[in-house]
């Protein structure tokens, strides 16, 4: 297995300035480390500057979810988290260009901006299954043509390093379709899908900044900065509430179709130190979206319903039906991520080969994602007197959070945030 360089080696290097601000000599000393940190405080901050505004828009012209039988929301919803999300990744992009050439994140970040645009239509007017299905598979082929984003090497496991053009077609618009509408179908409580998001941006951030991929963790690190934010006012705020929409969860949903699958410039040059486990990485750090839609899709299609149709068979709605808070459901299964990640790092420690730490990953994953599902409907069917007693614990816990998210939620309303926003008309 090869090993990237040592940290300090990577952030001490300098950054090469666009020549319009090379007689800046802040610009020709700043050094990677700091350009991540602006990379992700800018978004931090254009986020409660700008989410109350968009809020009170949403508001005025009903872009809203309205509470229904499945949706248990108090009042209406704005939908319009991926309209703050690209403003900020927009405005954060453009700045960081300033100092350092990102024009290899153009295509993607052209693809983002067009799954937003389609996703905020069906946040309003609604759009079929179909047309949506038909909408992804053109971004992942705009992204595998022109930005070179795919399942180009399997990196060794199964004895596949280097694919053949169909296979490597096919493998990426089965794990682009997967992950898009995985994150799309873990928007279904309060924080979950910001969590889950969070976790991987600091995750493929600190991978990419150790292997010295500086543009590839940049947008991490911008999608960091946005997503602590937002987390923020989606899990504690009641008057500046917003959820991701279809607009936000397929934005976020490119990101991390781009970190599983990053440009394949970055693989094909032999100067580049690459993890001999990069698929069983993914695999870890996305389990809880992978393994929990895969689970529903398959239940769906067995019983005779489109893969699409909403119900509340996902994890989270069982952990909530148990009695759990959505900040309880949402921690629980972000921990049951961070068990299955840390079983692959164990693994990858003791030098175990790749195959063999990919299945150990895919148990670990079943056992901590599917696990808690199957033990929860069973004891829900079959034993009462069990489900009952877990029930009352985790309404417990959810009573002792519930007191620090309402210390939380009356901090953030009380600042008078929106005060610009009464200028909108």
């Amino acid at each position: 297995m090869l090993y990237p360089p040592p940290l300090h080696i990577i952030l001490s290097s300098s950054i090469k300035p666009l020549n319009v601000l090379s007689s800046f000599d802040f610009v020709s000393h700043m050094t990677t480390e700091l350009l991540y940190f602006i990379a992700a405080l800018i978004p931090l901050i254009i986020v409660p500057i700008v989410l109350p505004m968009v809020v009170l828009l949403a508001r005025r012209k009903r872009l809203t979810d309205s509470p229904n039988a499945r949706k248990k929301q108090d009042s209406p919803v704005a939908v319009m988290g991926g309209t703050v999300m690209v403003l900020a990744i927009s405005v954060t992009s453009i700045i960081i260009n300033l100092f350092y050439n990102i024009s290899d994140l153009y295509p993607a970040l052209c693809v983002m901006f067009i799954l937003y645009s389609f996703g905020l239509l069906d946040d309003n007017i609604g759009l079929s299954w179909k047309f949506k299905m038909v909408l992804q598979i053109m971004a992942i082929l705009l992204l595998f043509y022109g930005g070179s984003y795919g399942v180009n090497s399997l990196f060794g496991l199964f004895g596949l390093d280097g694919l053949t053009w169909w296979l490597s077609l096919i493998l990426t618009l089965f794990t682009g379709l997967l992950l898009l509408n995985a994150v799309n179908f873990t928007d279904g409580i309060d924080g979950l899908a910001s969590g889950l998001g969070l976790l991987a941006a600091i995750v493929t951030g600190y991978w990419n900044m150790r292997h010295g991929f500086v543009t590839q963790a940049l947008i991490s690190y911008m999608i960091c900065g946005f997503l602590s934010s937002f987390f923020v006012f989606n899990v504690f705020s009641k008057r500046y509430k917003m959820y991701m929409g279809d607009s936000g969860s397929l934005a976020l949903g490119l990101f991390v179709y781009t970190s599983a699958c990053p440009d394949s410039c970055y693989f094909l040059d032999n100067t580049l130190l690459v993890d001999d486990y990069f698929v069983s990485f993914m695999l870890a750090l996305y389990s809880a979206m992978i393994l929990d839609t895969i689970r529903v899709v398959v239940v769906r299609v067995m019983n005779g319903h489109s893969p699409f149709q909403p119900d509340r068979t996902h994890l989270h709605h069982i952990y909530v039906d148990s009695g759990m808070c959505h900040l309880l459901a949402t921690i629980k299964i972000i921990l049951n991520d961070i068990a299955v990640l840390a079983v692959w790092l164990i693994s990858a420690d003791m030098g175990l080969n790749t195959e063999l730490q990919y299945f150990i990953v895919l148990f670990a994953g079943i056992l901590f994602i599917w696990g808690p599902y199957f033990l929860l409907s069973y004891c829900k069917k079959n034993n009462r007197r069990f489900y009952t007693i877990i029930v009352k614990r985790c309404l417990r816990r959810s009573r002792g959070l519930n007191k620090f998210s309402n210390w939380v939620t009356n901090f953030i309303d009380d600042r008078r945030l929106p005060s610009i926003s009464h200028t909108i008309k």
